[in-house]
């Protein structure tokens, strides 16, 4: 057995929170249609390419639009992706870009959320399931635990329809855009929604969630082993 196997389900989450290279994801997005920001990944995917180049005018934060920086750089990655404006009345300019990405065989939605008015980017990757009654009180305490280490982002959780996101944010007005800064932060997202769908997956598996965390975390950690490898046989075959 490995290292990794003997370690707990808490421990291996929170490695995930240690500074190291984002993987890049195995599949190009394509288009997509939301309602009310939900997710729908039903359609396959293409493989995903190498991240562009910075230039000296995509750094320039108050030459371009966010969203229109966000749109080349899709464009330049030859992703398709669908686009819903700013509502006539909305005063901070609020639009959405989403897309469909798959990471390690795992497809979920993925929304990026721009205030133009405020120079404000914030990207959510969003399960393709959702929580049922049966399993809130669990998973919410599951995700208290996890956001409590967190050191970059957060999970958020709908608790009407059980929808699970992770969520992560940047200031343009102090950190400026470009498709190397766009590309780090989608993939971080990837990369923790990755996470996420293992973990919650997890305890949608538990038929009946403790109501503590340890005993929660020891039944996500069976779960976890169920799934990775196998137990010996008492008698040879």
């Amino acid at each position: 057995m490995s290292q990794n196997n003997k370690i707990s389900l808490w421990q291996r989450i929170k490695q995930f929170f240690e500074p190291e290279p984002a993987p890049v994801p195995e599949q190009r997005p394509t288009a997509r249609a939301i309602e009310n920001s939900k997710a729908d990944t039903s359609e396959p995917m293409t493989p995903i390419s190498e991240p562009t180049t910075t230039t000296a005018a995509s750094t320039d934060k108050h030459n371009t639009p966010i969203a229109d920086e966000l749109k080349r750089y899709f464009d330049k990655q030859e992703w398709q992706y669908s686009e819903y404006g700013a509502k006539a009345d909305d005063s901070q300019q609020t639009t959405h870009l989403s897309l469909r990405m798959r990471h390690k065989g795992i497809e979920c939605g993925y929304l990026f959320r721009i205030q133009e008015r405020n120079g404000l980017l914030a990207v959510y990757g969003i399960l393709p399931f959702t929580i049922p009654d049966s399993h809130k009180s669990a998973a919410l305490l599951l995700l208290t635990q996890i956001n409590y280490d967190m050191i970059v982002g957060n999970l958020e959780m709908d608790v009407n329809d059980g929808e699970i996101r992770y969520k992560n944010a940047l200031d343009v007005e102090v950190m400026g855009i470009s498709p190397q800064i766009i590309d780090h932060l989608l993939q971080s997202v990837v990369a923790m929604t990755t996470v996420a769908y293992e973990v919650f997956n997890d305890l949608l598996n538990t038929s009946a969630p403790a109501s503590d965390i340890e005993t929660l975390l020891q039944e996500l950690q069976q779960e976890a082993d169920a799934r990775t490898f196998f137990l010996p046989t008492d008698s040879v075959q």
